[in-house]
């Protein structure tokens, strides 16, 4: 089992770790704010009120010992830089920071931060998509032009399956995965035959799959 020290408890950061913590993960909180950690202990064991921007005191409470850091320090951008590079210098293997903006996100992958992520702005699209889209299940983007949709299946796929609907060849989309209830079938069984509150999970060209998504919304396909 991993070990993640989450640096920051901040909305984000207290609710990556709580989430961490009831997956059965052994999580670490720290902030410099005896208030916020104060109220945290009440519902986690494992906090502390540390500067993250003070790498004796990182030292100290065994910072190298975690497997992952996640920096969740946003408005502060020199605190968060620094989290970031202590974290680094000081051997933890996999460093994730938080940013706010672009230019941050640059300066924190080149001092060394692993993975950068924008949870205000991925919470921002996903919801602007599940206003655009009233099929749109869940959302994830992979890179700047592909994403994984889930959707609800097309009604007028209901009866057949993929072979028959000659999908890829169609849309240029791939169905990766079929949910029905509590099971999710991966790969999709293309002689599945589609049953009404199917879930599709398809991954491909992000514009191409949000215009099928508008189509199958506006129940025109």
């Amino acid at each position: 089992m991993k070990q993640y020290i989450v640096i920051g408890a901040g909305r984000f950061g207290t609710s990556l770790a709580t989430s961490l913590v009831e997956a059965g993960q052994e999580v670490m909180v720290i902030d410099d704010d005896e208030k916020v950690i104060q109220q945290l202990s009440e519902v986690m064991d494992n906090v502390a009120i540390v500067n993250a921007t003070d790498e004796s005191a990182l030292r100290n409470i065994g910072l190298r010992n975690f497997d992952v850091a996640i920096v969740c320090i946003g408005t502060d951008l020199r605190a968060s830089i620094m989290a970031t590079l202590l974290a680094k210098d000081l051997g933890v293997p996999y460093v994730i920071s938080k940013a706010t903006d672009k230019l941050q996100a640059d300066v924190l992958r080149k001092i060394g931060a692993d993975r950068v992520v924008f949870p205000e702005h991925d919470m921002g699209v996903k919801l602007s998509k599940a206003l655009t889209f009233d099929n749109l299940v869940d959302y994830m983007q992979l890179d700047d032009t592909h994403s994984i949709f889930e959707l609800t299946v097309p009604s007028s796929w209901v009866g057949s399956n993929l072979k028959e609907l000659s999908v890829r060849k169609k849309y240029a989309i791939n169905v990766v995965g079929i949910k029905r209830g509590d099971k999710f079938e991966v790969p999709a069984n293309p002689n599945k035959v589609f049953e009404e509150d199917d879930i599709i999970v398809i991954a491909g060209n992000t514009k191409l799959i949000e215009g099928i998504a508008l189509k199958v919304s506006s129940g025109k396909w």
